[in-house]
């Protein structure tokens, strides 16, 4: 009488390969997503380098197209308004406490204003919640017409997150009246619009310099250096694209883990232990 010879169910060596290659398809998915989204990373760096790198423009309007003409020089005469001023709280200077100085800037012959980032205040560590006093060298009384040199933004910061994030709700800002002068936990500039009654227009500008290097981890920061009073540190262009090709690499491996693991289970269970 022939001994019959147990053989893997095929059920359970179906089911097997179904949840490895589910798995397997999962994280390549993944990983490929990864790759896109570094893909459009290294778009939006590039399209922002270029245009950093591209001659001053001279907006005519409030309105402009942002996704064209953000973070281009801008180049236009005019004066800023003494009482459209406002700090923005949590700000840091090589770790000290600051605020960050926004104020409107209106354009000869217009009738709006743009914000503009004048840079940055240290607080008085004796004092850390008095809000500072404008420097001396600042022009706020808009008696003169000065030149408006800086790159345009689509927004600035959030409280404690990078330049250019997107803003949260309006609703969020927290505000008070300190030493004479509004301090914001946010900026909107929707918000920024009603304080003024006035109106604003559908960018910002920076007069801190806009980085043009990535998100390499060898990279050495840039200090912080004085202009007109107020500290200027470098606003970095958001890459991010290192970090999606380390995420995508991470799940292309795991799929070729995956692969070897689903291959050799099969073995070990259905073929090797199987042999007469």
């Amino acid at each position: 009488m022939v001994k019959a010879v147990n053989s893997p169910g095929k059920t359970k060596l179906a089911f097997t390969l179904l949840i490895g290659a589910s798995l397997v398809w999962l994280t390549f998915s993944l990983g490929q997503w990864q790759t896109g989204r570094a893909a459009e990373k290294q778009m939006l760096f590039d399209a922002q380098a270029r245009a950093l790198a591209a001659s001053p423009i001279t907006p005519g309007s409030a309105r402009i197209d942002l996704d064209n003409l953000s973070y281009r020089k801008i180049e236009l005469q005019g004066r800023f308004d003494a009482k459209a001023l406002i700090y923005i709280d949590n700000r840091q200077v090589n770790g000290r406490p600051a605020v960050q100085v926004v104020q409107g800037f209106r354009p000869e012959g217009a009738a709006y204003l743009i914000p503009v980032d004048r840079g940055l205040l240290l607080r008085d560590p004796a004092e850390p919640r008095r809000a500072p006093v404008m420097p001396e060298e600042a022009a706020v009384s808009g008696a003169d017409v000065s030149t408006l040199k800086g790159t345009i933004l689509p927004r600035f910061a959030k409280s404690a997150e990078l330049r250019g994030v997107l803003l949260g709700a309006a609703e969020n800002i927290y505000r008070e009246e300190n030493n004479g002068f509004q301090v914001w936990s946010n900026f909107s500039v929707d918000e920024f619009e009603k304080q003024l009654n006035q109106p604003v227009s559908n960018f910002v500008v920076t007069l801190q310099p806009v980085a043009q290097t990535g998100d390499s981890p060898g990279e050495a920061p840039v200090e912080a250096r004085k202009v007109n009073g107020f500290y200027h540190v470098a606003v970095p262009l958001q890459e991010q694209v290192a970090k999606h090709k380390g995420y995508a690499f991470q799940w292309f491996t795991m799929s070729a883990v995956l692969v070897l693991l689903t291959l050799f289970f099969v073995y070990r269970e259905f073929y090797k232990g199987n042999k007469p």
